[in-house]
């Protein structure tokens, strides 16, 4: 996929634009285990909330290592006069790294702010509870890799959009 290559700034910017990813954790079976999670980037450094136990909680302490997934799903394209002649217009991105959970209150307090003002804007001005940030867990993303592709439509091509949510 060199010919659709992101570069890291790219990367970085479209992993700043969208708001929600695949988050995968490694198992204790062996397997992957991927949950969707809304996110923010501050200062190049990635964080999420949600539950302070659970699989993907157990998955981070016995194994940091994890991926993340974000897509930009743009439409579809078709080229030819075969129903197959069909692709996928997106940018995408994935990061490798190790998870850890923030303890900080502050920091904590902060991420979720950040998180607010980002999906909820309308909320912006409401408090946040400290002794809900306490029982909240807030978690890191320490970037080790990241790489991102996209397929831009062809001129020539007809465009489908994405289809709406159901």
């Amino acid at each position: 996929m060199q010919k659709y290559h992101l570069s890291e700034q790219e990367s970085m910017d479209l992993l700043k634009g969208c708001e929600c990813g695949v988050l995968c954790t490694n198992g204790d079976d062996g397997f992957p285990y991927g949950t969707p999670v809304n996110y923010v980037v501050l200062e190049d450094r990635i964080f999420f909330h949600g539950r302070m136990r659970g699989t993907r909680v157990s998955n981070m302490l016995r194994d940091p290592r994890c991926s993340l997934t974000v897509t930009d799903e743009r439409g579809y394209q078709g080229y030819g006069d075969n129903a197959c002649d069909t692709d996928t217009l997106f940018a995408s991105v994935i990061v490798k790294g190790t998870m850890c959970q923030i303890d900080d209150n502050y920091v904590k307090t902060k991420v979720l702010r950040a998180l607010i003002d980002r999906l909820t804007p309308e909320r912006a001005s409401l408090p946040v509870d400290p002794e809900r940030v306490v029982r909240t867990g807030v978690y890191e993303v320490i970037i080790k890799e990241i790489t991102g592709k996209y397929r831009a439509p062809n001129p020539e091509s007809v465009r489908y959009p994405v289809k709406s949510q159901r």
